[in-house]
């Protein structure tokens, strides 16, 4: 199987983006420690400021056969910004739509992504949390080399109901 074609997203993909991530946070509510209310990346003119950094990007796989087609995969990395923790890069917002699952899109942001963040200078390792509502997600994870770290019980909590997170990071 072929790995699915990968793309940076640029400021003027953040109208795309917005209706990937609305997409992903009434799909998977509990993946995302995000709300549609209370999220950033559901505002297009806040996605398409963090496009434009240099510290952060958004990997993304468009449905095949049209070039500027439905986004249907994504993955975004960010430096952290604290100047004792710039040797960080965590990975954040990976999905893929339903239609889509199954073809190798989420192998081939995270594995974009963590190229992204291994071009930066100076980071050691890349981190992410996953849900434990997700373990196909972890195993993939895990086959990219990431080993977890610890786990946070009760990470995110929706109508009432519990959901713990592993934390996992790869040592560049």
């Amino acid at each position: 199987m072929h790995m699915p074609e990968t793309f940076l997203l640029t400021p003027e993909d953040a109208t795309d983006y917005v209706a990937l991530r609305r997409e992903m946070l009434q799909d998977a509510p509990w993946a995302f420690l995000a709300s549609p209310s209370q999220d950033r990346g559901c505002d297009v003119e806040k996605v398409r400021v963090s496009l434009a950094r240099e510290d952060a990007a958004i990997v993304g796989i468009r449905q095949e056969g049209d070039e500027r087609g439905r986004l249907v995969a994504a993955a975004g990395v960010v430096r952290e910004e604290a100047l004792k923790r710039r040797h960080i890069a965590m990975i954040w917002g990976v999905y893929v739509t339903p239609a889509a699952r199954g073809r190798g899109c989420a192998r081939a942001v995270v594995s974009r992504a963590m190229d992204v963040a291994r071009s930066w200078p100076g980071v050691g390792s890349i981190h992410l949390a996953v849900n434990a509502n997700a373990p196909e997600a972890r195993r993939l994870y895990e086959s990219l080399g990431f080993v977890e770290w610890g786990f946070e019980p009760d990470a995110v909590r929706i109508e009432g109901k519990s959901f713990g997170e592993h934390h996992m990071l790869f040592a560049c």
